[in-house]
């Protein structure tokens, strides 16, 4: 056992559990990251939605801008893939493989190896 490598009570290495705390700590972080983002696209449309039930027919609103609110709203399944691949290496490597079998215009992509080349 090296200097690092202390036990603590419970027999498991400090270097193991600052590991496992890194990780609980990054994986925390992706969450509050998923909800902000969840709570920033959909927010617009339900304190609309809930004004606009409370107030009653004198608040209309255009179509426009309730299209607009619902495409926020929409925004946010866009955006969860692109964090998830941000914040994660293996997420972002089958992400990448993905795009890439799916845009065979720009890429070839060889099924049996898992693998992708550009064109």
């Amino acid at each position: 056992m090296s200097m690092n490598e202390r036990k603590d009570p419970d027999g498991a290495t400090l270097r193991a559990a600052g590991k496992s705390w890194r990780a609980e700590h990054k994986a925390a972080r992706t969450l509050g990251i998923i909800v902000g983002a969840f709570l920033l696209c959909w927010l617009p449309f339900f304190l609309w939605y809930v004004t606009t039930n409370v107030c009653g027919e004198p608040c209309e609103t255009p179509s426009v801008v309730v299209g607009v609110l619902f495409w926020i709203g929409y925004f946010n399944s866009a955006l969860n893939p692109l964090i998830y691949a941000y914040f994660n290496r293996d997420f972002r490597d089958a992400f990448k493989n993905t795009l890439m079998c799916a845009l065979p215009c720009c890429f070839s992509c060889w099924k049996d190896t898992g693998t992708a080349q550009f064109v």
